[in-house]
């Protein structure tokens, strides 16, 4: 290097931004303070003389631009702040500027620190005698990673130390204290930089950067970590311990299992026997511990046989929080479905097995996610008053305490008895003052039932259903009479009989008169074996006088005749009772399986002489052929019919007449009276919206209609004409690609629309969707009750019945357990570590 002095060494400084010092002067402005003015000033320096030449030569300006920065050597540090944009990665402006520095910044600056390239112009610095000039070299940074180049202030750091400066070590001024930036530090650089690497000081802060780097990366390698990693395997294990204790009474409600044996175990005799698979248990929870144990988990092996007494977690009443715990997160999982939908709510009652009386509440609604119209059982509820303020106070309460809103409700079904149905004091009146908008709906399949009640006041028709009943009640009283009934279905090998496999006969319901087909149906299959049987107690040792009088009776040809006009007539209705029973039928398909089945009993009555002769005469016919029985018009009837001076005609024809017909007008006229509530207006006009409807409409009509009744609840009523419109095509364009739309569901129809071209359609299809057409989920969660509660069973407290039922009625929702054990633990605070 050379030792003159350069002819011209100029220095530029922007006042705005940056300070300089010179050996006698101090020009210095705050860079947290805005400048007030901005000015540029050349300083020149000679080789005749050290004085200092200031310019503002506009050439002279140009003439500097490209010269290289130079720092004059002073006492105090120079900030440069040559490239503003690398601040944020840049220590030096941190540490200048005194800010704080947290965990993520020093990771930061670690791993994304400024990193000059080869061209970067690094400042020439000057001796004090301004003969010698050193500058920094590119390579100091690449042969060593710790030494980070600072452009905010033109200098070095070891920035290992200046960030963990806090360990053990004589503390070094250079490279930590001190910027390496002045001629005397790049002069001896290499020897000062060997000095430092050796320090214990460098030695201890490049460990402590390394141990920062790596558990920012994995924090669980923290000291806080591996101190704590005991107590989280201990709450890794205490948890496995409870969700193997969650999956038995999972499993057990699930399969309707009772938890609890004849006799409570106690935990010294199960600690016994707890290896022991095949010893007796005292409860089904205890064998499944073994089983569980046995099967491979040692965990939960080891928790009961050396785990404190007092926290086993294999009590009752362990058991009963976490069965409430399980009804919480089904109840949780349905009201997130419900949410913000439109529903219909559907309440009944019965008696359980302890003589309670049990309220089934439960939930129809449309399901957007799914698109499936629900009907969810929620709870069921004790109550001691049956009055229609005590059961609309408790629903009332129910809704606002699970935060489902009354403006959403928009139905309500029961069975029509008069606390619910009441007008003035009944459940639905009360409910309805709160909900606007609900309406009430009898049940449909009520309705059928009392049709069917109703249409058996014909007296042959009447008094044919006490002697089936009559007679299943003689087999079924005696063991003796069963087995003899049993022998004689084995034993015939008649032609009739092999129409059949059935081996018992059915009980008739006396509240369900539809399902009395079933055995009125079994009854006439059978019919060939109960006369034989019958025969055979009317001798011998056998000999019953009860038998002889069922004998005369069912040989009787207006009893077979009867018989024959109720089973087939009544099999017409028994596919309209299953439909009506389902969950996802609405009200426009149940008006059209009514609607149908009207028009099939229509046509059997046009029909009469044809579907009487061929169907049910002929079927009679061969029964009597094998029972040797002459088909004939009883004695009263023919005296009734001289008397009035009327043909008698044949049997075939007197039946017809006086049974069949009279049988038939009963039903279609009663079917029509009871089931009249699906006629109602606002079903008759949602039902409009229907494919086969509405292409026969006048969508400005229809909007009226719609507006009036549903004008505060529609989104956009101005668009409503135009989306009728848009609807009424596609309905055309639907049924002209497939005839089947006619019959398709509602829950089908609504998969079509969607919320950007039809949201109002959408939404009144929804409604429909929502109202209630039958109580059958109540009268299902009743069959569940009465399963779960038993007689053994019947201590069964309100909680543990809720959580057992929901588990077993809902099997389609899985349970997961580790939010089951969440629930549980954030009950109480609990004796063993669960890390809550």
């Amino acid at each position: 290097m050379s030792n003159e002095k350069r002819p011209s060494t100029l220095f530029n400084y922007n006042f705005s931004s940056k300070k300089i010092r010179t050996g006698t002067e101090n020009l210095t402005q705050d860079s947290t303070t805005p400048a007030t003015t901005s000015a540029t000033v050349t300083i020149t320096t000679t080789n005749d003389n050290s004085s200092l030449l200031l310019s503002s030569d506009p050439a002279d300006l140009e003439q500097i631009s490209d010269e290289v920065n130079v720092i004059i050597e002073s006492n105090e540090l120079e900030v440069i702040n040559s490239r503003p944009d690398t601040n944020t990665n840049d220590i030096g402006y941190y540490l200048s500027n005194k800010l704080p520095i947290d965990d993520h910044l020093k990771y930061s600056l670690l791993t994304n620190h400024f990193k000059p390239d080869r061209k970067y112009p690094f400042p020439m610095v000057y001796s004090d005698d301004h003969k010698y000039t050193r500058r920094f070299l590119i390579n100091w940074l690449i042969d060593n990673s710790f030494i980070v180049y600072s452009p905010y202030i033109e200098g070095s750091y070891c920035i290992n130390c200046v960030l963990f400066g806090n360990v053990q070590g004589q503390k070094l001024e250079l490279f930590v204290n001190k910027l390496c930036y002045r001629y005397r530090h790049l002069k001896h650089f290499t020897t000062s930089l060997k000095s430092h690497m050796n320090s214990q000081f460098h030695l201890n802060s490049t460990i402590a950067t390394d141990n920062f780097i790596r558990t920012y990366k994995n924090p669980s390698l923290s000291i806080l970590s591996l101190i704590d990693k005991d107590r989280m395997e201990k709450v890794n294990r205490n948890k496995a311990i409870l969700v193997s204790i969650i999956k038995i009474i999972i499993t057990c409600a699930r399969q309707n299992i009772p938890l609890r044996g004849h006799r409570d175990e106690t935990i010294r005799d199960a600690r016994k026997t707890i290896n022991i698979i095949d010893s007796h248990s005292g409860s089904n929870f205890i064998a499944l511990l073994k089983q569980r144990i046995d099967s491979g988990d040692a965990i939960l092996g080891e928790h009961i046989e050396r785990g404190p007494k007092n926290s086993l977690y294999t009590s009752s009443q362990v058991q009963n929080e976490i069965i409430d715990c399980i009804h919480k997160y089904i109840l949780n999982e349905i009201l997130h479905r419900v949410e913000n939908c439109l529903y219909s709510i559907i309440v009944d009652e019965t008696t359980d097995a302890s003589t309670a009386e049990q309220l089934s509440l439960s939930l129809r609604y449309y399901d957007q996610k799914t698109n499936d119209i629900r009907e969810d059982f929620l709870t069921f509820i004790e109550t001691v008053s049956c009055t229609g303020e005590t059961i609309a106070n408790i629903v009332l309460d129910y809704l606002t305490t699970h935060n489902l809103p009354f403006d959403n409700c928009v139905g309500q079904a029961y069975d029509g008895a008069s606390n619910m149905a009441g007008i003035y004091r009944g459940c639905q009146a009360l409910i309805k003052s709160k909900c606007p908008d609900a309406e009430y709906y009898h049940c449909s399949n009520h309705c059928l039932n009392l049709a069917l009640v109703d249409s058996s006041s014909i007296s042959q028709i009447r008094n044919m259903m006490g002697t089936i009943k009559e007679i299943i009640n003689f087999f079924t009283d005696s063991p003796k009479r069963m087995h003899a009934f049993r022998s004689e279905i084995m034993d015939y090998k008649g032609e009739y009989i092999c129409l059949t496999n059935k081996k018992r006969l059915l009980g008739l319901c006396d509240t369900r008169w539809v399902d009395r087909n079933s055995s009125i149906e079994t009854f006439l299959e059978l019919y060939i074996p109960i006369v034989n049987t019958l025969d055979k107690f009317r001798y011998g040792t056998l000999k019953n006088s009860t038998a002889e009088q069922l004998y005369h009776a069912i040989t009787n040809f207006e009893h077979m005749i009867s018989t024959c006009i109720s089973c087939f007539l009544l099999s017409d209705i028994v596919s309209l009772n299953r439909l009506l029973q389902s969950e996802t039928l609405d009200f426009s398909s149940a008006n059209q399986c009514v609607d149908d089945l009207l028009g099939t009993f229509e046509q059997r009555k046009c029909q009469a002489q044809d579907y009487f002769h061929n169907i049910i005469y002929n079927h009679v016919d061969e029964l009597c052929k094998e029972l040797f029985v002459t088909p004939a018009i009883p004695r009263h009837a023919i005296l009734a019919l001289r008397k009035n001076n009327m043909p008698i005609g044949d049997p075939e024809q007197f039946y017809r007449d006086h049974v069949y017909l009279p049988f038939l007008e009963e039903l279609i006229d009663n079917i029509k009276i009871r089931l009249s509530g699906l006629k109602s207006e606002r079903i008759v006009l949602l039902s409009k919206l229907r494919p086969e409807q509405i292409i026969n409409e006048k969508p400005f009509e229809l909007m009226q209609h719609l507006l009036k009744q549903f004008a505060n609840r529609l989104s956009s009523l101005l668009q409503l004409n135009s989306e009728l419109e848009r609807w009424q095509k596609k309905c055309n364009d639907l049924l002209k690609m497939n005839d089947n739309w006619k019959n398709k569901w509602l829950n089908e129809l609504i998969k079509e629309t969607d919320n950007v071209l039809f949201p109002n359609v959408r939404y009144l299809l929804i409604f429909l969707a929502a109202l209630p057409v039958s109580t059958a989920s109540a009268e299902r969660s009743f069959s569940q009750l009465s399963r779960i509660k038993s007689y053994c069973r019947s201590t069964t407290k309100q909680n543990r019945l809720n959580g057992l039922a929901a588990a077993y009625i809902h099997k389609d929702l899985d349970i997961n357990p580790s939010e089951i054990l969440t629930l549980y633990t954030q009950m109480h605070h609990r004796r063993l570590d669960f890390g809550t």
